[in-house]
């Protein structure tokens, strides 16, 4: 940068992306060098560098990604599990369920050092800051009839392909434009790429993320869910649909049905009383003829026929 002449060095701003941590946590079970705050102080003289050397200057400070969904991973082939005892046995196979449980703290670990430096406001200037990104905290890898969707990743099933960098840049992205403390914390199929408003043309940082900035933002994180449904498929839509429909023709059905039952027993009732009025008939023509026969009900004098 010093020495291109299509960059003002001194007066440029420049975004620099810090995405480190998934390798250390995957050595971690095995070597003390790799405990939380080993890693954090490694981070911390990154920065500080950065922050002696290049001026004006915005970073992005991702959360390390949770490796511990590599257990999930068992099930997707030998390749992946041979590449995943080289690459990170440590979250992959975990010997003991206590250890598996130690990886989880772990990686919280990370996440929390990372968070408490950059809101420790050492590196909060008006020519330099850093931004935490936390879009990977509660992100897990999309799946396909109940298994992990392995387009999103490389052959050794641990870096993602193109299609994964595509997604995770644009998550990425959406994170920046995003207010501090209004960020998503995961990323999802079908993400639509968010763009900064007229009247905010510009990056989030701590310094700039009123409150009161974005009260009513697109860009809020409560507007989630509606993005989530706008991010369906149209063969989601098509579905839902097609279930509605399904519904509206089960309540026809159930009308109908109805409808037909109440017939039926208008129907039998007033063959019933059809039949009732014949057996009336009968016996009172019976009584006429024969008004003594022993067994029949006696005439009383008030019968009409």
């Amino acid at each position: 940068m010093k020495i291109s002449d299509k960059i003002d060095f001194n007066n440029d701003w420049k975004v620099i992306t810090i995405f480190i941590g998934g390798n250390d946590l995957c050595r971690v079970c095995t070597n003390l060098e790799y405990e939380p705050e080993n890693y954090i102080s490694k981070v911390k003289d990154a920065i500080d560098y950065i922050h002696a050397n290049v001026p004006r200057v915005f970073i992005n400070l991702l959360e390390p990604v949770n490796v511990t969904m590599l257990y999930n991973f068992k099930f997707t082939g030998l390749m992946c599990g041979i590449a995943h005892i080289v690459a990170c046995n440590c979250a992959a196979n975990p010997w003991t369920k206590a250890a598996a449980q130690r990886m989880v703290e772990r990686v919280e670990g990370y996440v929390h050092e990372v968070n408490a430096l950059v809101d420790s406001g050492r590196y909060e200037k008006d020519d330099f800051t850093v931004v935490v990104q936390p879009f990977f905290r509660y992100t897990v890898p999309p799946h396909t009839n109940n298994k992990v969707d392995m387009s999103y990743f490389a052959p050794d099933c641990f870096h993602f392909s193109l299609k994964g960098q595509t997604d995770a840049a644009l998550a990425l992205w959406n994170n920046m434009v995003e207010p501090v403390g209004d960020k998503r914390l995961d990323w999802y199929e079908g993400e639509r790429l968010k763009c900064p408003t007229e009247s905010r043309p510009y990056l989030y940082t701590k310094k700039n993320s009123v409150a009161s900035f974005y009260e009513n933002d697109d860009f809020s994180a409560k507007n989630l869910a509606e993005n989530r449904l706008l991010a369906k498929s149209a063969g989601s839509n098509d579905q839902k649909k097609a279930v509605t429909s399904s519904g509206g023709g089960v309540l026809l059905m159930v009308a109908l049905a109805s409808v037909a039952v109440l017939a039926l027993v208008i129907l039998g009732s007033v063959l019933y009383k059809r039949h009732q009025n014949k057996v009336n008939c009968s016996s009172r023509q019976r009584l006429l003829l024969n008004p003594d026969r022993s067994g029949d009900v006696r005439y009383n004098g008030n019968f009409q026929h």
